[in-house]
């Protein structure tokens, strides 16, 4: 008897009526019109949902089969109720068999139960019926990274209780269009602080507008719909000596707290909660008198963990690194990046891509004005560069990047504002590369791979057109959630607001 091949990619789709035929040519042996089966004999023979969007772009979702139930699977960041209410299943059956319902018809599949498909044999004498519902796909192995983002809240700055109107520039406090110098950092899974420094600091860039202003400076929100839930506690620290907040890779939060020519680092659990002093360092850790202080946590604020924050601009580009070993201060260096911080609108920043010792870091630089002026460096501990960022970083036609961005993206006017903003994080055991980023006209946020700094992850990119070149720029700050196999990242913008996403691990 001739084999029987399976063909998925052509066979699937041959339906006829209310009858599939069979996969053609050679690798299924059959008896002729005694067989009633779905074929499934790997991952790429499964059977399949196909989506099609309101632009008419296609989406091929796979399915495993346990018995006689096949689950398409899907990512979680996929929201079901939006691919399978209205979805047509592709499969293969038995030669001359057929199959009810119509697999032509679209079905929802998320009905409770699933959807039954039966499938005849071609004399009539044997049947089987498959229920399909849908599950999660596979998680992907450990080194292997994330494989899709996915925006879940953007909240303009009216939105989380600022006073002012997005893009009004008729306002003589710029605070009122978004200009506040904002820090955004998680406190634990559940809390974001959003610290404004034009409302604590204060108003250092307009003398004419010097009343502080903490309950706006301060602000505590719900990390899963932007809700207000207070103002963040300090303890004895005083708001204007607060220069900087981030957290480590596990929500704990560490703000910098200036005195004189020696900064305490503080820990928040929580941020309703007194926060903790971590230690003291003999360094000013935010020295600018502008928007360009920064704090950035690689690793565990409660084991091992590398601090790095700005130093005094200069030629050399000098950082600090501040190690941790069980929780307590064990070392601070100066880092030379080798490229100089003060140029351009005097905004540099580092973050370390492990928590080890003599860490090699990521440099976030701007060279020159203009466009193409954005540069991402890879250095050593030593800081000798060991990759660059690519001259041409911007979409091909697949979405995220404007194609119409020149080079790299281009440096902001203010003096001092954070752009570009770089984090370093490793997600399932891969270090990726937090970058925003954009043009004058033009926010662009991205997740890259730390090892090849041309890759992005799918779907974790956010861009929109917005009038940046005089703002503060940006801040960002994400976290690793084990028990989930996630990331979450949260992102602030000035004269736009906060944005949150979410990166999962599965295939």
């Amino acid at each position: 008897m001739k084999l029987n091949k399976i063909i998925f990619s052509s066979c699937a789709v041959a339906a006829i009526a209310s009858c599939m035929t069979a996969c053609k040519d050679d690798d299924v042996f059959t008896i002729d019109g005694q067989q009633a089966f779905i074929i499934c004999n790997n991952k790429v023979d499964c059977p399949y949902v196909e989506y099609v969007d309101e632009f008419g772009a296609k989406t091929k979702f796979k399915s495993r089969m346990s018995n006689d139930t096949i689950y398409i699977q899907l990512n979680p960041s996929v929201d079901p109720k939006v691919v399978l209410t209205e979805a047509t299943l592709k499969f293969c059956i038995s030669k001359g068999s057929t199959v009810a319902p119509d697999p032509n018809i679209p079905q929802d599949f998320t009905v409770e139960g699933g959807v039954k498909y039966t499938v005849t044999s071609e004399d009539g004498k044997t049947s089987k019926t498959y229920v399909v519902t849908h599950g999660l796909t596979d998680l992907l192995p450990f080194g292997e990274g994330a494989s899709v983002g996915a925006l879940q809240g953007d909240s303009e700055f009216p939105g989380l209780g600022y006073p002012g109107e997005r893009g009004n520039f008729g306002f003589a406090d710029s605070r009122q269009y978004g200009d506040i110098n904002g820090y955004i950092s998680f406190c634990g899974h559940d809390y974001i602080v959003i610290m404004g420094r034009q409302y604590t600091d204060p108003h250092f860039d307009n003398p004419s507008m010097n009343i502080p202003d903490y309950d706006l400076g301060l602000r505590v929100y719900n990390a899963d719909d932007f809700s207000y839930a207070g103002k963040l506690e300090l303890g004895s620290i005083q708001p204007v000596s607060l220069k900087a907040i981030s957290s480590d890779w596990n929500g704990v939060m560490a703000g910098t707290v200036v005195t004189g020519s020696s900064t305490d680092i503080y820990v928040w659990d929580s941020p309703m909660a007194a926060p903790k002093l971590l230690g003291t360092v003999a360094y000013n850790l935010g020295s600018a008198a502008d928007g360009s202080n920064y704090i950035q946590i690689s690793g565990d604020l409660k084991g091992t963990a590398n601090i790095t924050c700005g130093g005094v601009r200069g030629p050399e580009g000098n950082h600090y690194m501040i190690h941790l070993e069980g929780g307590q201060i064990v070392s601070t260096d100066v880092i030379s990046t080798g490229y100089s911080s003060g140029d351009a609108n005097g905004f540099q920043m580092i973050a370390a891509l492990t928590a080890d010792p003599k860490s090699n870091y990521i440099v976030g630089d701007t060279e020159g004005s203009g466009n193409n002026t954005i540069k991402v460096y890879t250095n050593t501990f030593a800081g000798k560069t060991i990759s660059v960022m690519p001259g041409v970083l911007q979409s091909t036609g697949s979405g995220g990047f404007h194609d119409w961005w020149v080079g790299t993206g281009s440096c902001l006017a203010r003096t001092g504002a954070r752009r570009p903003y770089v984090s370093c994080m490793p997600i399932n055991g891969k270090t990726y590369v937090m970058l925003m980023n954009g043009t004058g006209w033009w926010w662009c946020n991205t997740l890259i791979d730390a090892a090849d700094l041309n890759t992005r992850i799918e779907g974790a990119e956010y861009d929109f057109s917005i009038n940046a070149s005089w703002s503060f720029g940006a801040s960002g700050d994400w976290y690793w959630d084990e028990t989930e196999t996630a990331a979450y990242w949260i992102g602030w913008i000035d004269r736009h607001g906060a944005f949150k996403f979410k990166m999962t691990c599965y295939e």
